[in-house]
């Protein structure tokens, strides 16, 4: 036997309203739309850098406007620079409500323009100490052409003149002898060595700038405290019995026969 229900079914036998008919789904989702809870809804959007939530404030501005509460997504790259913040547009009175913007942590990365300085900066700094190095270079390249009386040293060769001038003048001036006679074997009479008169750490520094320019001043051996350099380092010599013997107060100097090409070098020299 089929059983038969009626119209109300279960809810008329317990006294209950039939329920509504006709009410479609469309209309259900509309009713859903206009509560609180839909008005209040929001929408977020990250662009940018900045999180931007917009929501419609019925609280505010008093009954709901479905075409102003409406939740609204506006991304910030759309009309205007990260962070700026975005806002719901009324349909009544035109005006424009900003709800909310967070903004996420700067971006650490150094912005070209700081780079750009930074980089100025140390390229100003360089260039600063190249100038300085290069003035102290000129200076000291003018100290060794200074003006010095060489008619003392007699008639030396040229080169031995311009060597007597370039160690006289980067080393305060001292004493110089030229052509002069000897009672032993030596340069002195042909015009091939000199000697510079001094004593302790100045007589070092001359003996260090001579060896380390022996090519380009055309120097053949240099002889101080006792020893001799041909170039390849320092060797005893024997006691001559004093202290002008024996070249601690001078250092003596002795050339070549021909000119060298070379142009010595003052920053070899301390």
């Amino acid at each position: 036997m089929s059983r038969h229900r009626s119209p109300g079914g279960r809810r008329a036998r317990r006294g209950l309203a039939p329920a509504p008919v006709g009410v479609s789904v469309a209309a259900r989702h509309a009713a859903l739309n206009n509560s609180p809870a839909a008005n209040a809804a929001m929408s977020a959007a990250l662009t940018g850098g900045c999180l931007a939530l917009v929501a419609p404030l019925v609280t505010l501005t008093g009954p709901p406007d479905p075409a102003a509460d409406a939740a609204v997504l506006r991304l910030t790259a759309d009309g205007g620079p990260a962070g700026t913040p975005v806002a719901a547009r009324s349909a009544t009175d035109g005006g424009l409500r900003v709800v909310s913007v967070i903004s996420r942590a700067a971006d650490a990365t150094p912005t070209p323009e700081t780079a750009d300085a930074a980089g100025l900066l140390k390229a100003a700094g360089l260039a600063d100490l190249a100038r300085r190095a290069e003035e102290e270079r000129a200076a000291r390249e003018a100290r060794a052409r200074c003006a010095i009386e060489l008619s003392g040293l007699g008639r030396v060769k040229p080169w031995v003149a311009r060597a007597a001038q370039f160690l006289s003048c980067l080393y305060d001036q001292p004493d110089l002898i030229g052509v002069a006679g000897r009672g032993r074997v030596s340069d002195h009479p042909r015009g091939l060595a000199i000697d510079l008169m001094v004593r302790g750490e100045r007589g070092d520094r001359i003996a260090q700038c001579a060896l380390r320019n022996r090519e380009a001043l055309g120097i053949t051996y240099v002889i101080w405290k006792q020893r001799i350099n041909y170039g390849d380092g320092w060797q005893r010599m024997e006691n001559r019995g004093n202290d002008t013997e024996n070249h601690f107060d001078h250092v003596h100097i002795s050339f070549g026969r021909t000119a060298p090409a070379a142009v010595p070098d003052a920053d070899l020299c301390r």
